[in-house]
């Protein structure tokens, strides 16, 4: 089993369903600023419960949500049915996207289930599909120096302050001996410096700044936007 095969399957890495909420409620508030004042497109690549749609379709988004896992399509393809602001895209869809079509493509916490050799063909994968003034946002990207200690530590303070402390503690233990849990130990993460991955970026052909703040709520994590050059 690979990351792929964990996902395209009914599992959360969630210890419940207040943790779920908590989480996109500040993966919200975090990305609400960084969207186009006009009608928008934004391409959620990677996207997963995708709980943050319909609030951004309401902000004058149209959605594009893509997950490489059909499980999760599924999903989200039962939830959105009908609507004429959500559209849950196949990989077909995604490759025939029109260029120039998004202006946001959003990736949070993707990048650490992707082998570092494939990320170039993703990101000339994804540039063409960005408008002139459009952006690549990429959120809660793991650091060489993230640890689970640093990560258990985050999940705890966030816990705290949502209230979901005591399901946060059994939630940790669980996930531990789960096959999230193996397949980390097993395949790690994918981990990247700050400047490492602005000159990756460059040598891309991108122009990249890192974000003020981490989009997710683990600040040992960290977050950036960039555009075509």
């Amino acid at each position: 089993m690979g990351w792929l095969d964990f996902w395209n399957q009914d599992n959360s890495i969630y210890v419940n369903r207040r943790h779920l909420e908590a989480h996109y409620r500040h993966l919200l508030a975090r990305v609400r600023p960084l969207l186009p004042q006009h009608d928008f497109t934004l391409l959620d690549y990677g996207c997963g419960d995708a709980l943050m749609a319909d609030d951004i379709a309401a902000q004058g988004g149209s959605v594009l949500l893509y997950d490489a896992a059909p499980f999760r399509r599924d999903v989200l393809n039962r939830r959105h049915v009908g609507s004429d602001r959500i559209t849950v895209l196949d990989d077909c869809q995604l490759d025939e996207l029109a260029p120039g079509s998004c202006d946001v493509v959003l990736m949070v916490s993707v990048l650490q289930y992707i082998p570092r050799a494939e990320l170039p063909a993703l990101l000339g994968r994804l540039a063409p599909l960005l408008s002139p003034s459009g952006r690549l946002i990429l959120g809660d990207v793991i650091s060489p120096d993230g640890s689970v200690v640093k990560d258990v530590s985050a999940m705890l303070r966030f816990a705290a302050a949502n209230g979901f402390l005591v399901g946060a503690l059994f939630g940790l233990v669980r996930t531990t001996f789960s096959q999230y849990g193996l397949l980390r130990r097993r395949f790690g993460l994918t981990a990247y410096g700050k400047d490492e991955l602005v000159t990756l970026l460059r040598q891309s052909g991108w122009q990249a700044e890192v974000l003020r703040h981490n989009l997710g709520f683990d600040d040992n994590r960290w977050s950036l936007a960039a555009r075509p050059a």
